[in-house]
């Protein structure tokens, strides 16, 4: 995971497993956890139609300490950035050059199949995540999805393109 803060970029390194993911002082894993299927499908949806590239999540929310991330609905909205947008939005939230390429290479190298790439953007920080050794694959998720919209607004999945 990296975390950025508009005025001191710095990264934090998460163990290189999946354990952090159910750690729950992390809210971000929470956060994950509950919207998976959803983020699955964004990111599956996003590389069937534009190649390699993150999922951007923006958040909605003042305190992350006051969710219960099992029963509260968290509003954010959900978009898919290709592997030449990623650039421009990197470059946009300020990251050095060495950082953005770092990221990039990232983008370029994981495997849509098995890994996702998260960005959640939140007030002024935003904290990227590689997620991997999925139980769900991105294509599952779609498909999951897909198949029960009723339960997912996927209006949420509309790209957005105001970086």
């Amino acid at each position: 995971m990296v975390e950025v803060t508009k005025n001191s970029p710095k990264i934090l390194m998460l163990p290189k497993d999946s354990v952090w993911q159910s750690s729950s002082c992390n809210w971000q894993s929470l956060f994950i956890r509950e919207n998976f299927l959803s983020l699955g499908h964004t990111a599956w949806q996003g590389f069937i139609t534009q190649g390699q590239g993150i999922v951007v999540c923006h958040l909605a929310v003042e305190d992350t300490r006051s969710i219960n991330w099992s029963l509260d609905l968290v509003e954010y909205e959900a978009h898919f950035l290709n592997e030449l947008e990623v650039a421009i939005y990197l470059q946009l939230l300020n990251l050095k050059d060495r950082e953005i390429a770092l990221l990039i290479n990232k983008v370029h190298n994981y495997d849509p199949e098995t890994e996702l790439i998260l960005l959640i953007k939140k007030d002024n920080s935003i904290y990227l995540n590689l997620i991997q050794n999925l139980a769900i694959s991105p294509a599952e998720c779609y498909q999951q999805v897909q198949k029960r919209q009723s339960e997912f607004q996927l209006d949420r999945f509309t790209p957005k393109r105001n970086l």
